[in-house]
């Protein structure tokens, strides 16, 4: 493992891990020192961290050391109590971490002795890391966030000052969708049922169940014989687990349905709460004609829709499986061309406004989108950006407050720039 990825990690958390730096100090903050060293290492944390850019000079990065080391100081003169149990437990988390990037323990060890530090060393430097940032969480929760408070009376002024200037929306088009699950047909169901029933007659005959499982069941622990394992209650479907439970040892229930299909379970082992059953599953699934049909039935609803015998909204409400978009005629909301399902963006953007898609198919699932009415772009109303007003006003309230507050606590501060 390279060496460079334990330094890396270590640069999380901590200071001075380069002993051939010429040092000098550079700051004091109280009875704490600010070398050299520690502005070039958090510059290289900050590289790290993918948020180092061209405007932070070592100038403004050894002032956030500053603020962060008065910060600290202030948390731990107000006695700010943290629990220490869940620092530790997140302080050897991190360090079971970084040991996973290692083969072993013997080349974990190697690494942390190549930058002179024992793992005793490595776990205290990440739990002060971690106490410093807890205080100054609750330090600056207690001072700054707390306190800022964004009203919608200045939501709203802010919107009416600024909305001619917001990000204006673009076009967009009321969409809806008409969509079906191919599902088993009665038909394709009864040819199912009739197959358990066939292996439960071979089992009422004196069949052996682990053989009939390994050779008709649908589920892939036939390979096993049918053999589930132990399991709880709440580890299965509903059905499955009424019937399961309700067993005793070595009997073989009714035919189960579920979700899934068809099922014959035999209680095979228990073990307190757990018990231990096999079964053999009939899948029910749509079947290639099921499919071809439901196929036929929508491509006859696209051909409505064409021929102008229903409104999309009728025929939503009268063919869609998904009950929300029926109810509603099958719209989905405005979408700009950009918001579509990937999937079917390019059918949807094709099909011209007040047209209809082609049938499309996903995973069992059958669609016709139609871009209802298009919507010219449009400065966005206050209820459509109040949330993101609200963010954005809190967070530079938040920014605001934090530097008075701050420059407050300078001034308390004893600091010292050592040029």
């Amino acid at each position: 493992m390279k060496r460079t990825l334990l330094i890396s990690l270590l640069l999380l958390c901590l200071a001075g891990l380069n002993a051939d730096l010429v040092d000098r100090i550079v700051a004091k903050v109280g009875n704490e020192i600010i070398l050299m060293s520690d502005i070039q290492n958090e510059m290289l944390h900050l590289k790290a961290a993918g948020i180092l850019d061209e405007s932070m000079t070592p100038a403004i990065v050894l002032q956030q050391i500053i603020q962060n080391k008065v910060i600290v100081q202030k948390a731990k003169e107000m006695d700010i109590r943290l629990d220490e149990g869940k620092v530790r437990r997140e302080a050897e988390r991190r360090v079971a971490e970084i040991k996973k990037n290692y083969p072993s323990e013997a080349e974990f060890r190697v690494a942390l002795a190549q930058e002179k530090l024992t793992e005793p060393e490595l776990l205290s430097s990440i739990k002060d890391m971690l106490t410093e940032r807890a205080l100054s969480e609750q330090l600056i929760a207690r001072n700054v966030t707390s306190k800022v408070n964004v009203t919608e009376a200045e939501m709203e002024a802010f919107y009416e000052a600024s909305k001619d200037t917001l990000a204006v929306k673009p076009v967009t088009w009321k969409t809806g969708v008409i969509m079906r699950e191919i599902k088993p047909s009665e038909a394709t169901d009864n040819a199912k049922l009739a197959e358990i029933r066939d292996i439960q007659e071979r089992l009422d005959k004196g069949g052996d169940f682990a053989a009939l499982a390994t050779q008709y069941s649908d589920c892939p622990s036939k390979e096993r014989g049918g053999d589930l394992g132990f399991f709880s209650k709440g580890m299965m479907v509903k059905p499955f687990e009424d019937a399961a439970f309700n067993l005793n040892r070595g009997e073989i229930s009714p035919i189960v349905k579920t979700e899934y299909g068809y099922h014959l379970i035999k209680l095979t082992e228990t073990r307190g709460n757990e018990i231990r059953a096999s079964h053999i599953l009939k899948i029910v699934a749509p079947s290639h004609a099921d499919t071809l049909a439901a196929r036929e039935q929508m491509e006859e609803v696209r051909a409505k829709f064409l021929n102008k015998e229903a409104s999309f909204e009728d025929l939503a409400r009268q063919y869609s499986n998904d009950p929300d978009a029926a109810e509603n005629g099958g719209v989905l909301g405005d979408f700009a061309a950009n918001e579509f399902p990937e999937l079917f963006a390019g059918q949807i953007n094709s099909s011209p406004v007040g047209g209809i898609t082609p049938v499309l198919e996903n995973q069992g699932i059958l669609y016709l989108f139609s871009r209802l009415e298009e919507l010219p772009a449009r400065i966005f109303e206050y209820e459509e950006v109040k949330d993101k007003l609200q963010d954005y006003l809190r967070s530079t309230k938040t920014l605001q407050a934090y530097n008075v507050w701050i420059q407050e606590l300078m001034k308390e501060a004893y600091v010292q720039i050592i040029e």
